[in-house]
C-alpha cells in the first residue's frame, strides 16, 4: 500500500489526536521496551506535559516533530519512550537514544559531549521526529 501525501499527513494527524486527547504526555524508560502497548514494568526516568497540541506538522511533508523539556525523576540511561493519552493509554512507543543515534526519540543532558546517564533534578531535552513513509 502506498498513500498519497494528503493520506500520510492525515495519519500523523490522527496519531497526534489521540496524543493530545485529555492532555498527553510523554515518559522516558531506562529498561528494554516491552511490547507496543504494554504496561511498562519500572517507573519512568522523566515524564513531560505535552502542548495542547503536541507535534508540529511539517508545513509541505508528512513530518510532525516536538522538542520538551523536563527534569529527571529516577537515574537512569534512556532506552525508548512512551507517549499516552490524558487518560494513560499509551499511544505510541519510539526508540531512544543520545544525539547523532538516528534514533526518533533524541534525549540529551545538554552537556558536551552528552552523556548516556541521566541524572535526578537533571534537566533533559527530548526531541522527537516521525516521518510518514511513500
Amino acid at each position: 500500500m502506498s498513500l498519497t501525501l494528503v493520506g500520510r499527513r492525515a495519519r500523523l494527524l490522527a496519531i497526534r489526536d489521540l496524543i493530545d486527547a485529555g492532555g498527553g504526555r510523554l515518559h522516558a524508560y531506562g529498561y528494554a521496551k516491552p511490547a507496543t502497548g504494554a504496561d511498562a514494568t519500572e517507573a519512568p526516568l522523566m515524564t513531560a506535559v505535552l502542548a495542547s497540541v503536541s507535534f508540529e506538522l511539517h508545513a509541505t511533508d508528512a513530518v510532525m516533530s516536538l522538542t520538551v523539556e523536563t527534569n529527571v525523576a529516577v537515574a537512569g540511561s534512556p532506552m525508548w519512550v512512551r507517549f499516552v493519552d490524558g487518560a494513560g493509554v499509551p499511544i505510541m512507543d519510539l526508540a531512544a537514544g543520545l544525539p547523532g543515534s538516528g534514533l526518533p526519540a533524541i534525549i540529551t543532558d545538554g552537556q558536551d559531549p552528552p552523556s548516556a546517564q541521566m541524572w535526578v533534578g537533571g534537566v533533559a531535552t527530548i526531541t522527537c521526529s516521525i516521518a510518514e513513509p511513500e
